[in-house]
């Protein structure tokens, strides 16, 4: 191993200063792995309200990121501090002295790398106002769906168990809701798995060539001629007009 060789290909010969990292369009190995640090901390608040007596127990959720809570209503997507929501409908429990005592319960889920602003913009499209509905579209929906975004984890089925019982049998939610439960017509093509899909922040890690394959253009000529390939459709190392067919980008 002596006489200035090297030990593995990425060590200096002869004490040569190594030559810096190759980076390029589309490839840069070191952005990819510098991906956002987990620190931020999620917790779920959740409460009960009521629901089928020996059937299915109604729940109210939120998310609380760094102590920030959203939730989800007709009003859209709410930010304030602590459990204000879960705070609020105690309160109203309370005034109507009903026989329903809401305790929450609030747990620790984990850390993200995303933060309760990010979390807002990425669902905010998917969460408009007015587009809620008891059965289809409710707080539990927005919870499950931020859980995934923040932490690629989705809300116990039990806090959504009224809903999946509500969605085959609606008439027996409107009978027992008290104000007759309607469908909110706005809310009717409502897919909440494509929309945990489609607002996962990893997802673009999941295109084929663009995060992993290809050759690394280190050149301003070589990231050129890699621009033109993917605008032309080409392969990522080859010429946009050669005559050679590339056999791993023929058509299908």
């Amino acid at each position: 191993m002596g006489g200035g060789q090297s030990t593995g290909a990425g060590e200096p010969q002869g004490g040569a200063a190594q030559p810096p990292a190759k980076t390029g369009f589309g490839y840069d190995a070191q952005a990819i792995s510098n991906k956002p640090v987990p620190k931020n901390e999620v917790k779920l608040a959740v409460s009960p309200l009521g629901g089928v007596p020996g059937i299915a127990q109604a729940w109210h959720s939120s998310v609380i990121v760094n102590g920030d809570e959203y939730s989800f209503s007709d009003g859209g997507i709410t930010c304030a501090r602590g459990t204000a929501s879960h705070d609020a409908m105690a309160q109203q429990a309370a005034n109507a002295q009903t026989q329903t005592q809401i305790q929450t319960q609030v747990f620790d889920m984990g850390l993200s790398p995303y933060t309760g602003s990010q979390l807002q913009a990425a669902l905010s499209r998917y969460f408009q106002q007015g587009t809620y509905d008891l059965l289809k579209k409710n707080c539990n929906s927005f919870s499950d769906a931020a859980l995934f975004y923040l932490l690629k984890k989705r809300i116990d089925s039990k806090y959504r168990q009224l809903e999946t019982i509500g969605a085959k049998t609606p008439s027996l939610v409107s009978t027992l809701s008290g104000q007759g439960y309607k469908p909110n017509p706005k809310v009717q093509d409502f897919d909440l798995e494509k929309v945990i899909k489609e607002s996962d922040p990893e997802k673009v890690w999941d295109m084929p060539g663009e995060a992993t394959g290809g050759v690394v253009a280190d050149s301003r000529e070589a990231m050129r001629a890699a621009r033109l390939a993917r605008l032309g459709g080409g392969g990522g190392g080859g010429s946009a007009s050669g005559s050679g067919a590339n056999p791993g980008t023929s058509g299908g």
